[in-house]
């Protein structure tokens, strides 16, 4: 069965929850993609935690194998992201970082990533509008191509903008824990 939710980088924790529903009522992830489809297998309902990490190569054994270690299941990967889960168990933590610096840690390397990818909007950007410029000169039928080419990579700069400012401030809240 496949289910599509869209969810951003700041919203993780609500994504978890939102798959920990979905488990309860016995539908169990087995794949997920960047644009937000999720493929689910039916099952018996569980109590089930997921969490998400990021930055780690999947295919790196010792990072496999510290998860495997404490219990976790790999489910799937998309964009950098890995997902994991695990039967809840009661008085359990069901944290894959323990500590926040562990949290911290995995969301500095978020802000990594989502600065990188704001840098990369800014030259687009550049080139599409100065592209647009030249082909209303020369009066070309595709000249509102590249303009609103530069307008959506504006859209993803403010989004990018957003989401580090709502990481950061993350970020600041597990520092002051």
């Amino acid at each position: 069965m496949r289910k599509f939710k869209l969810w951003f980088v700041w919203q993780d924790e609500k994504h978890e929850q939102w798959l920990q529903r979905m488990a309860a009522q016995g539908l169990h992830l087995r794949d997920t993609n960047c644009i937000g489809l999720h493929t689910f297998v039916r099952g018996a309902p569980a109590d089930v935690a997921y969490r998400w990490d990021v930055g780690r190569q999947r295919r790196d054994p010792e990072y496999m194998q510290l998860f495997q270690d404490a219990g976790w299941e790999y489910v799937a990967s998309t964009m950098g992201w890995h997902c994991w889960r695990k039967t809840r168990k009661a008085g359990a933590v069901m944290e894959i970082f323990t500590d926040n610096a562990g949290r911290i840690r995995k969301y500095r390397t978020v802000l990594r990533l989502l600065a990188l990818a704001m840098v990369a909007q800014v030259p687009s950007i550049w080139i599409n509008f100065r592209n647009s410029r030249e082909l209303l000169a020369r009066k070309a039928d595709i000249a509102a191509f590249p303009a609103a080419t530069a307008w959506l990579n504006v859209a993803v700069l403010l989004l990018l903008l957003y989401a580090i400012a709502r990481i950061g401030g993350r970020v600041r809240n597990l520092k002051r824990a």
